[in-house]
C-alpha cells in the first residue's frame, strides 16, 4: 500500500488519490477562467499626453497595477509554470512535446488541456505530491485576489447567561458588517451593538 503524497491518506498504490486527483483536476479547469478575472486587476499606463498648449508632449506616469495579479498572469506566472510542469510531465512519460506558441491565454489553454489529459499517468507519477500542490497554490493565489475570503475577526466571548444562570462565554467572531452570531448558544449580536457588545465583554471580564 503507498499513501498519497497529497493528503497522505492510504491508496491502492498509486502516489496520487482519486480524491486528490479530482481536486487537482476542477483546479486546473479553472485556472483559465481564473486567469481572465486576473486580467480586470491590471492598470495599464497610458502613453498619450492629455496636456493642452506649448511644449514637448509627455507620456502620463504609468497608472498603479496590482502587482500579485501581475505576477500571475505576466512572464514567470501562471502559464510559464503550467507549462514547465507540463514539459517535466512529458519527458518522463517520454512523449514528445512541441514549444509553446501564442499569445498566453492560448498557451494556458493548450496546457491546461494536456496537464489534465495526463491526470491518470500523473496518479503513479514520483512528482504527483509536488505538482498537486503547485496547481494548488496557483488556483489559491489566484482565488485570494479575484474572489477573496472575508477575514473573520475575534470580537471576544459570548456575554449569554445560560439556563444554569452561567455566562455562555464561547469565542464569537465577527465579519465586519454582519451581525455576530454564537456558534454555542445561537445568541445573535447585531452589528451596530459591537460597542455594546464590547462594554459587556468587559464588564463580565
Amino acid at each position: 500500500m503507498t499513501d498519497c503524497l497529497a493528503c497522505e491518506q492510504e491508496t491502492a498504490g498509486e502516489y496520487l488519490c482519486a480524491r486528490c486527483t479530482e481536486r487537482v483536476g476542477a483546479e486546473l479547469r479553472s485556472l483559465p477562467a481564473l486567469y481572465e478575472a486576473l486580467g480586470a486587476y491590471l492598470r495599464p499606463s497610458s502613453q498619450i499626453s492629455i496636456r493642452v498648449g506649448s511644449g514637448t508632449p509627455a507620456p502620463d506616469a504609468p497608472l498603479p497595477v496590482f502587482e500579485d495579479a501581475l505576477d500571475l498572469i505576466g512572464p514567470g506566472g501562471i502559464v510559464t509554470a503550467l507549462e514547465d510542469w507540463r514539459f517535466e510531465l512529458c519527458q518522463d512519460a517520454q512523449i514528445r512535446w512541441g514549444s509553446p506558441f501564442g499569445d498566453y491565454r492560448g498557451r494556458l489553454r493548450r496546457a491546461v488541456a494536456g496537464l489534465h489529459n495526463m491526470l491518470e499517468y500523473v496518479q503513479n507519477w514520483s512528482r504527483a505530491g509536488e505538482f498537486a500542490a503547485a496547481v494548488h497554490t496557483m488556483h489559491s493565489s489566484a482565488r485570494s485576489i479575484v474572489a477573496p475570503r472575508e477575514r473573520r475577526l475575534r470580537a471576544g466571548t459570548c456575554t449569554q447567561e445560560t439556563e444554569g444562570g452561567e455566562v455562555c462565554g464561547a469565542v464569537l467572531f465577527a465579519v465586519p458588517g454582519r451581525p455576530v452570531v454564537c456558534t454555542w448558544c445561537s445568541t445573535r449580536y447585531p452589528a451596530s451593538t459591537w460597542l455594546d457588545l464590547a462594554a459587556e465583554i468587559h464588564r463580565a471580564a
